[in-house]
C-alpha cells in the first residue's frame, strides 16, 4: 500500500508527536474515528466530538448545502466527504515531507472552511496512540482539540 509515491511503512514521526490514549479517548467519544472508505488511507482520522457534532449541524440539521430529498447530507455522506477532506489537507500540509521522506512533526496548521464557513486555523494533530504505538491524526479547530491537552503548535 502507497500514499503517493511513498510505502505507508516509510512514513517516519519526529520525537515531537506525543503519546496518548486515543483508543480511550474514542471509547469515551471524546474524539470520533472518521470512517475510511478505501484501503489508501495512511493514517486513521479522528476528529473532536464537538467538530463532528458542528459537521452534522452545518450538513445535516442546519442551513447548509442541500443534498438529499429533504434538503440535508446524510451522517454517512458527511462521514465519507470528512475522509476526503482530511486526506486533501493532510496532503496539503505535510506532502511535501511525505514524498521527501522528512519525518512528520507533532501536527500542521493549515486554513479551512472544513469546521468553519468563514475559513480559518484547522490544526491537524499527529499523535501515537499509548497502548497499540499505532500513529494516527486528530483533525479540529483549536478550542475544540484544547480539552485533549496535546501540547500546543504555533502558526
Amino acid at each position: 500500500m502507497t500514499q503517493g509515491d511513498v510505502p505507508v511503512g516509510a512514513m517516519r514521526l519526529t520525537d515531537a508527536v506525543v503519546r496518548v490514549d486515543v483508543a480511550g479517548w474514542a471509547n469515551t467519544r471524546r474524539i470520533m474515528h472518521v470512517r475510511h472508505d478505501g484501503d489508501d488511507a495512511v493514517l486513521p482520522a479522528f476528529v473532536p466530538t464537538a467538530g463532528w457534532v458542528r459537521l452534522l449541524e452545518r450538513y445535516c440539521t442546519g442551513a447548509g448545502p442541500v443534498d438529499g430529498p429533504d434538503g440535508r447530507l446524510s451522517p454517512t455522506r458527511v462521514m465519507l466527504g470528512l475522509d476526503r477532506a482530511i486526506a486533501r489537507l493532510m496532503e496539503a500540509a505535510a506532502g511535501d515531507d511525505v514524498r521527501a521522506g522528512r519525518a512528520l512533526g507533532a501536527g500542521y496548521i493549515v486554513h479551512s472552511d472544513l469546521f468553519d464557513p468563514a475559513g480559518g486555523a484547522v490544526h491537524l494533530r499527529l499523535v501515537v496512540d499509548r497502548d497499540t504505538a499505532v500513529a494516527c491524526v486528530i483533525v479540529g479547530l483549536p478550542d475544540d482539540l484544547a480539552p485533549l491537552d496535546l501540547p500546543p503548535l504555533v502558526e
